[in-house]
Formats: structure tokens, sequence, C-alpha cells
């Protein structure tokens, strides 16, 4: 059985990207990695039935040259909206305990979930990791495996992640920095307790969170990731918000559960749409924290007009703007 896994976090696409086997989930239909694959998969011969599992449910399927990895794991899970980071966490772990009796299993794949439905980035990324570090050092996984590789297609949001993986990995006892980066997972004689970084995906779920309403323009990605991300991940929360194009029945009742429950939602009315608008109302007829942002006070709608919004020229007059009003808060 392999002593060391080596863990690292790669741009690419996962259909493409070369392993010995690739994971994907089945969250009760189809969506981004897994709908792209899925659809290749059809193409090749392998029915889409054999894809849809029920929560909990493996299987392993040949790619028959669909994708560049010969195999495919699918693990059944929750549906999106439910599919949380402590989901996130046991998806990575039931994934390894589903490969452990297939041989010939040197190298992994997966890919992140969880940011674009609105998850924070880092506590998904975290726990996606912790799940696989806890579950290799317990023992479990194929005898064969040495490398597990994290791959983000945004190549952005990759760099933002690699930050958030090192922070997580470099604390986390039997886990070493690599010289040509990432992280070096020894398997544990004895683990007691879960490691710090394997516990992520349930501590995240004790932590406070913002809601961010906001459009998903790339104009305006800057602005949520170093102008609202940081003063909130500051502040001792999450930072939430969900992809608009993603909208079906469970993200709509996510979007509704997840303003419920924040200590603060944040608004940017910035380009004025109107999926914002709803979920400001939303917000204040569940009688949540609101605060309004804006570019331009010219982009104001309706009768926010007569609200206090933060306007603010640049991502650094928006930082500290943030900041204050945070803190104004506590």
């Amino acid at each position: 059985m392999a002593q060391f896994l080596d863990v690292a976090l790669k741009v690419g696409d996962l259909t493409e990207f070369t392993a010995d086997a690739v994971l994907f989930k089945y969250a009760q239909s189809l969506y981004g990695a897994t709908g792209q694959a899925a659809r290749r998969l059809e193409l090749a011969g392998v029915p889409l039935a054999q894809l849809e599992l029920a929560p909990g449910a493996t299987r392993l399927v040949e790619t028959r040259g669909a994708l560049t990895a010969p195999r495919a794991l699918i693990v059944g899970t929750v549906r999106l909206g439910e599919f949380g980071y402590h989901e996130i966490r046991q998806f990575a772990v039931r994934a390894l305990a589903a490969l452990e009796n297939h041989s010939g299993l040197a190298h992994v794949a997966g890919t992140v979930h969880g940011p674009n439905y609105g998850l924070d980035e880092d506590e998904a990324v975290l726990a996606f990791v912790g799940g696989l570090v806890e579950a290799f050092q317990r023992g479990s996984g194929p005898q064969s495996l040495t490398r597990f590789t994290v791959v983000e297609r945004n190549a952005s949001r990759a760099q933002r992640l690699a930050k958030a993986f090192a922070r997580g990995l470099s604390a986390t006892p039997g886990v070493e920095p690599l010289p040509d980066g990432g992280f070096r997972v020894r398997r544990m004689s004895a683990v007691t307790q879960a490691p710090p970084l394997a516990t992520a995906g349930t501590v995240s779920m004790a932590k406070p969170h913002a809601f961010v309403a906001m459009p998903f323009a790339p104009e305006l990605e800057d602005t949520y990731h170093y102008g609202i991300q940081g003063p909130v991940k500051a502040a001792g929360m999450l930072c939430e918000r969900v992809d608009q194009e993603l909208f079906d029945g469970p993200i709509i009742q996510r979007i509704r559960e997840r303003i419920e429950t924040a200590k603060v939602v944040i608004a940017d009315l910035s380009l004025a749409n109107p999926n914002v608008y709803l979920e400001v109302g939303y917000a204040w007829g569940r009688g949540r924290p609101t605060l309004l942002l804006v570019r331009d006070v010219k982009e104001l709608r309706f009768d926010v007009a007569s609200y206090r919004c933060i306007v603010y020229r640049n991502i650094r007059e928006l930082e500290q703007s943030l900041t204050k009003e945070l803190q104004r808060m506590d």
C-alpha cells in the first residue's frame, strides 16, 4: 500500500485531464463538468442511465475514449441545493472508498464543487481536500494511489484556491510541501481524530455567512473577489453567492434558505440586474440586514434610490467602505 499521496492543484478541464481515473458527482441532475462528461460518454455508447445514481451509490465506468482518463467514477449525491460543505467532504471520502478495490489507479483527479452555486470557494476546496486527506491518512483508497490532482478550469479561481489550499494543508499534521508545488500526505499509523483540514466541511456549517447578490458579469468579478470577499472574511464570515445561470428549483430554494439564514445580505445593484433586485426584496421581506452597493447612483432603479447605498468608484474604495460597515454590525 502506498504510504504517500501527492496532492496538487492544476488549471485544466477535467474531461480532458490525463489521469487513471476522474471523479464526477451526480446531484440528481447533470450539471457542469458532469454534464459535459455525460454528453461525451453517451456519444461513446455509455447510457445515461449508468450515470444517474441515487445518493450514496457509486459506479466506475470505462470512458471508451470519450474522456482523456480511461475510467470515471460517478458518485450519486443529494441535490445541488443540499450539497454543502459537509456533503463535499463526504463526497471525497466516499470516492476514495469506492476506488479501494480497483487496481492500477496511481493517479486520480477531481474538480472543486460549490463556488458556482453559492458556496464560499475557499471553504469548498478545503472541505474537498480535507476529505481526501482524512480518508487517505486513515488508510482508505486504492493501494496503488500516489497522486491526486484537483483540477480547476478557471485560471483566476485556481490562483485564489491555491492560496486557500496551501493555507489549509500547511497546517495539517502528516502533510509537507513539495519543492515543485503541491503537498505530500503521509498515511498515519494511528489517527485518533480527524486532522484540522479534514474538519473544514463540518466547521463551515457553524460559521455565519454573508449572502452576496450581484450579477455574474466579467466586469464585476474583481469587485466580488477583492472588494467584497476580503472584508466579509475579515469579519469572520463565509462569503456565498449563486451563479444566476444555474437557476432552477433547488437553486432558487437554496437562495431563499441562504438569505433567510445570512448574517447580512450584500447586494451590488450595479448593472440593474432584475434578479439582484428580487433577492433584495426577499431579504427585506425576511427582515435580513442588507447592505446595498452601486458603482454609480444613476444605475439605481425603483424605490431603492431613497435607501442609503455604498457608492464606490474603485475596488479599493469599496473594500475600505464595506469593511467599516461590517465592523459596525459587530
